[in-house]
């Protein structure tokens, strides 16, 4: 045999799956020159952890990996920028903890030329299983699909920013996460048809989720992550 053919790709693979909240959906743009300088798509979860009647959260900085992920990060950008609550179970790969200087706020948001010390995990967004936008669940994965994910890093990705670029943003984290990731609130009406923005289309729903969606109107973000706790989701 030649080495050719015998040579097989060593990666060690560390993953996380969990439910969360999407949030700052952004394309980053990298310094130096080739291909490694290329941007790169990225955006937060705010995980949630612990009792479902009261969670607490993670805060994952990630890089979006993968052109099946970055089409449908990029359909959600329009209802994370519009404030509504846009709910996922996902999959992150090769996790690591980054620790970056946060800007002090007053409680008005305004900066107060202080910094204090501050940390998140950043890591590679690999799958995203189900989407609930405003309390309605508009995809759903069959889990057979799972396994046909490729998670080997690409050889031209780049590393994640460090302070002096992307993470100057990440001081809005955890204030964000206060402010917008709650669990929606009941819909006494029904559920309503996902308003996405002019630019973009809505991400299919598959079968599963059709019938899935019909009965969620009147369930709540936490009432959801309790069921989905029984899945595959540890």
């Amino acid at each position: 045999m030649t080495n050719a053919s015998t040579q097989t790709s060593n990666h060690f693979n560390l993953h996380v799956n969990g439910i969360g909240y999407l949030n700052r959906i952004r394309w980053v743009e990298t310094k130096g020159s080739g291909r490694k300088a290329k941007p790169f798509l990225s955006c937060s979860i705010s995980a949630m952890r612990g009792k479902t009647d009261e969670p607490d959260y993670t805060y994952f900085d990630l890089r979006v990996s993968g052109s099946e992920a970055i089409e449908m990060v990029e359909k959600l950008k329009g209802d994370v920028e519009a404030k509504r609550k846009v709910f996922v179970s996902f999959r992150v790969g090769d996790i690591y903890a980054h620790s970056y200087m946060r800007n002090l706020r007053d409680e008005n948001g305004r900066t107060t030329g202080e910094q204090e010390p501050a940390a998140l995990i950043k890591g590679r967004l690999l799958l995203i299983n189900s989407v609930t936008v405003d309390g309605v669940n508009i995809f759903r994965r069959e889990s057979q699909e799972e396994s046909s994910v490729d998670d080997t890093p690409f050889q031209e990705e780049a590393p994640l920013q460090n302070p002096s670029t992307d993470d100057e943003s990440s001081q809005d984290v955890p204030e964000q996460v206060q402010s917008e990731n709650k669990a929606p609130q009941e819909n006494a009406q029904g559920p309503a048809t996902p308003k996405f923005n002019s630019n973009s289309t809505p991400v299919p729903v598959n079968q599963g989720a059709a019938a899935y969606q019909a009965g969620y109107g009147a369930s709540s973000a936490l009432q959801y992550a309790a069921s989905y706790a029984h899945q595959s989701v540890a």
